[in-house]
Formats: C-alpha cells, structure tokens, sequence
C-alpha cells in the first residue's frame, strides 16, 4: 500500500522535531527575558523537571549561582547582535543535585520569524572537564620529576628551573596572555635547561670560568633539550620554546642566531625570565651579581637583546614587588 503524500515543508519540520527531540543535547529557546519558550527533552532530563514545567521559568534559575551574572551579561552583549552565536562554559545544579558542566552555543534568532528567541544548544561536558584535569595533573607531576632529576645531578641550579618557571609564568600573565598559552611557557620554562643533563659533570660543577671550548660545549644544551623533548605531544610548541631560550633578537644569541621575527614570543619571555633568574643567583663560576645588574642589563638591552615589551613587564613586576621571589631592588 503506496505512503500518503505529504507536503515537503511538513516532511522537514516533522524530520527537524525529530532530530531535536531525540538528541542527547540540550536544545533550548529563550526570549529577551531569558524566559524559556521551548526546552527538549534532553534539556528537562538535564535539571530534573518535566518539559512543561521548564516552560515559561527563566533560564538563569538553572545555573550555578557563581556562573550567574557572567552569563547574564552575555546574554545582554548577544543580544545586541541579531545572527550571531557566543559560547560559553557555565556550570548547573543538576537533577542529581551534583553542579556539572555545559557547554553552550547560543545563537541570536530574535528577527528569524519562525523562532524569534535565542537558541541555545548545550553539552555536559562534566566528565571531559574531570578527564582534561586529570592529564593536565599527571602532565605537571611528570614534568616537575624531570626537572627534578636535573637538578640532582646540579645542585648549583637547584630550584632555578623552576623559579624561571615562576618569573615566566608571572610575566605571561603581566602580558595578558590566554590561559593555554600561559600554561605551555610554564611547561618550557621548567624544562628550559633539560639539555644540560648531556653535559659532562666537571663542565657543570666545576668552579672558575669555563675556558672557550667548555663554553661551546654548555651552548649544545638547548639542542639537547629540544631533542629530548621534541617527540613528546605537547599541545604547545615546548621543545622550540627550550631550543630557542638563548636566541637574541640581534641575532647574536644561539644556537642559530636567529633575529627578531623568527624567535617565538613564549622564548622571548623564557629568555628574559632565565636571565634575571641566572644573574640574581650564585654559580659555581661567580659570585651572583644581583637583581640590580639583571634590571641594568635589561635597561641596556632592551629591544636589541630581549623583547621590549618582555622587558617592560619584568620590570614592572620586580618594581611593585609582585613576582613573590626573596630579591630587593637596592
């Protein structure tokens, strides 16, 4: 027995409601109150209230009192803004009662006839968010035990990695980097002098000047480094980052003397935090020169050895007593 025909119109909608009403996401249509017009099932499901009694309740009762005004106020910037979409990360009280993690995609609809509200698509990304946290642990504890195995084996830069780390982190953050970003520097900043585990012991440890030939064998460390590093899956670029932290933007650093543009902005920051660290410090071969030389030495150089912007914020920083570390301006 041949199918009824049916309008192509109402084929699609009937398809469209489908797709919506059996999705795992929450689908949810709101108006310029934030009142909810429409919630599917996956939405309902997600706080633990029948689909009719979500409609006509305000959207943001839902959300987690923290995450609240935050998403108020996008709400009032999307609303400015017919067609476009915003994401966002809020949490919720759950039917459960736990708070979990949505991921949203909102998009204005307000002048579409046919919806005239913001749809809001949302994931519970609660599980991912735990997971990701969970790496990201296992990634900090790893790396630490690297540079701690480092510093066993030279004990007169024990704690300078990861003060370099610190100088490095402060000044990403000075420079009002994004949160990834920050985070990968971190990572090659604590790792910075990984190289130096190929070195022979008496050139590490050994006290006086090193000779021109023992210098040129300490220069092979950040290719080292970048070789022990390069064929781990970092999501950032560490193992350039270690190569690059004793380029100069004059070209006169190594190991390839390279120039301004061709030096990553992570390297610039791990340079200058590397040396204010190494300046303030004892060696084996020198007595530390001070905090005072380090700032001296950027106040000469800025913008021909090491980044101007860098430079700026270092000195901000030490000046207003915010990098936390034991050193005084005199």
């Amino acid at each position: 027995m041949a199918l009824l025909a049916r309008p192509a119109h109402r084929f699609a909608e009937d398809w469209y409601l489908a797709l919506v009403q059996h999705s795992s996401d929450l689908l949810v249509v709101i108006d310029e109150e934030a009142v909810v017009l429409y919630a599917n099932p996956a939405a309902a499901a997600m706080f633990g209230i029948p689909t009719e009694e979500v409609i006509g309740t305000l959207a943001f009762e839902y959300i987690h009192p923290d995450d609240r005004q935050r998403l108020i106020a996008k709400h009032a910037e999307l609303m400015q803004s017919p067609g476009a979409s915003m994401t966002n990360t809020v949490r919720f009280d759950s039917a459960t009662g736990e708070v979990r993690v949505l991921e949203t995609v909102s998009t204005n609809c307000l002048d579409v006839s046919s919806v005239n509200g913001i749809v809001i698509n949302g994931r519970d990304v609660t599980e991912r968010n735990e997971y990701r946290t969970k790496l990201e642990a296992s990634l900090d504890a790893i790396t630490l035990a690297i540079a701690n195995a480092m510093e066993l084996r030279d004990p007169y830069t024990a704690g300078h990695q990861r003060e370099v780390a610190h100088i490095a982190t402060a000044l990403a953050r000075e420079l009002a980097l994004p949160d990834d970003e920050i985070k990968g520097i971190e990572v090659a900043a604590t790792l910075h002098d990984i190289g130096k585990i190929a070195l022979p012991a008496e050139i590490l440890n050994r006290p006086g000047r090193l000779t021109a030939a023992e210098f040129e064998i300490v220069k092979t460390h950040c290719e080292a480094g970048y070789h022990i590093v390069a064929e781990v899956p970092f999501p950032w670029p560490v193992a350039t980052m270690i190569l690059q932290h004793h380029e100069r933007l004059d070209g006169s650093g190594y190991p390839n003397g390279l120039t301004e543009h061709d030096i990553l902005f992570g390297s610039r920051i791990v340079a200058v935090a590397d040396v204010l660290s190494a300046m303030s410090s004892h060696r084996p071969y020198r007595p530390a020169l001070g905090l005072d030389a380090a700032l001296a030495e950027f106040e000469t150089n800025g913008g021909r050895l090491y980044d101007a912007d860098v430079v700026d914020a270092c000195q901000s920083l030490v000046r207003m007593k915010r990098l936390g570390l034991k050193w005084s301006v005199h």
